[in-house]
């Protein structure tokens, strides 16, 4: 007995009743199929890169654009002005790629902006957050740590390919440390990130940096258009507004 008609009769046993698909019928179910599976890679994807974050000092979180409380700023109409350029960015991202930096004063919101444009992508990009500083540390500890230069090696084939990369705390590393080992590091990443986007997040303005890092390290992380560039040297410290 030819196998489809055995497995129809043990059907038949039990009670139920085979489903008869029409050809149209089968290729919508396949198609569903394909759809729900390939759903499920692209959350799947996503999520390898988030867990591979180095968040450093800063805890692993997420933020909003609606947690942007303009009013805990002193000028707050300059706190709503910052968190609008920051949503516009976030609206254009979405159609094309591109660089943003965002410079301030420690505890201004930088990083939470930065994080609230990753969050407003999310449903179209992968992300990715990384401090400056624990990838350098995580680089001189893995010198003499082969299972360590192993991890490293996967978060810096990620930061290459993720969609979206914030580098938070660029350039608190000495002047001697950026000139010896993160120009080199920063100058590769840039390069293979051409047609990404990476949200930088900063104490210096750009003249700072320029006394640390090399312009072609440079050109290729800071925006050269000032309406991708957040300034916010002139708010004040009031930690997670």
């Amino acid at each position: 007995m030819p196998l489809a008609e055995n497995w129809v009769r043990q059907l038949k046993k039990r009670g139920l009743e085979p489903i008869h698909l029409t050809p149209e019928q089968r290729v919508e179910k396949e198609k569903q199929e394909a759809a729900m599976f390939t759903q499920q890679w692209e959350k799947q994807d996503r999520t390898k890169y988030i867990k591979a974050s180095l968040w450093g000092e800063e805890k692993a979180r997420s933020f909003k654009f609606s947690d942007w409380l303009p009013e805990k700023q002193a000028n707050e109409q300059r706190a709503k002005e910052v968190g609008n350029q920051a949503y516009r960015i976030m609206r254009q991202l979405a159609v094309e790629p591109f660089n943003v930096f965002l410079n301030g004063e420690a505890g201004t919101g930088k990083t939470s902006l930065a994080l609230a444009i990753m969050d407003g992508l999310s449903d179209k990009c992968t992300n990715m957050f990384v401090s400056v500083i624990e990838w350098r540390d995580m680089t001189y500890q893995s010198f003499h740590d082969e299972k360590l230069q192993q991890q490293l090696a996967v978060v810096e084939k990620y930061m290459r390919e993720v969609d979206v990369l914030i580098l938070d705390d660029f350039g608190k590393d000495t002047q001697r440390e950026a000139k010896e080992k993160m120009a080199g590091m920063l100058f590769r990443l840039a390069d293979a990130r051409k047609g990404k986007t990476t949200i930088i997040t900063s104490n210096d303005n750009e003249l700072a940096l320029t006394k640390k890092y090399d312009m072609a390290t440079l050109s290729r992380l800071i925006p050269s258009n000032p309406n991708h560039v957040i300034d916010m040297t002139d708010m004040a410290d009031v930690r997670e507004v």
